[in-house]
């Protein structure tokens, strides 16, 4: 009994993480594109999309007052944290923070493929700092998927 305890609460544990999705989305007008994302227990999210051949990289879901500010990332790779900060900019409904250009040419590529966990954190001057948390489970694969768009 106590093992089969133990078994659920594992199961239970593996599914309270979110992991990435990929998507095939078709809007109607625009050529069909892939997103790939991963949610937080706050409704956040981190999106990968290719735009021209450069994968953009950023969170959405939450709010920031500043137009801009700098995002710090922590991946946790091998249980060390590889910190990385980037200058972001913000989406005109202030929902998204862009803070990678272009994922394949970030000096942070690797770290991003072989985290199990990344924090981030977003500095704005004008509002609250806000520490989000990801489950980054499949990162490879959804970058995978992108790339081959």
């Amino acid at each position: 009994m106590k093992t089969f305890l133990s078994i659920i609460l594992l199961a239970l544990s593996f599914t309270s993480s979110s992991q990435w999705i990929t998507k095939n989305i078709d809007n109607g007008f625009d050529d069909p594109y892939h997103i790939a994302y991963t949610s937080d227990s706050q409704d956040s999210y981190l999106k990968l999309e290719n735009v021209n051949g450069k994968i953009s990289f950023y969170i959405g879901g939450g709010y920031t007052c500043s137009d801009e500010l700098t995002v710090d990332i922590s991946f946790i790779v091998s249980e060390a944290h590889k910190k990385y900060t980037f200058n972001a900019f913000v989406s005109e409904d202030r929902k998204n923070v862009f803070f990678v250009d272009d994922l394949l040419n970030e000096s942070c590529l690797a770290d991003f493929k072989a985290c199990s966990s990344l924090k981030i954190r977003i500095n704005d001057s004008l509002c609250e700092t806000e520490i989000y948390t990801f489950n980054m489970s499949g990162s490879s694969a959804a970058l995978k998927y992108i790339i081959n768009q």
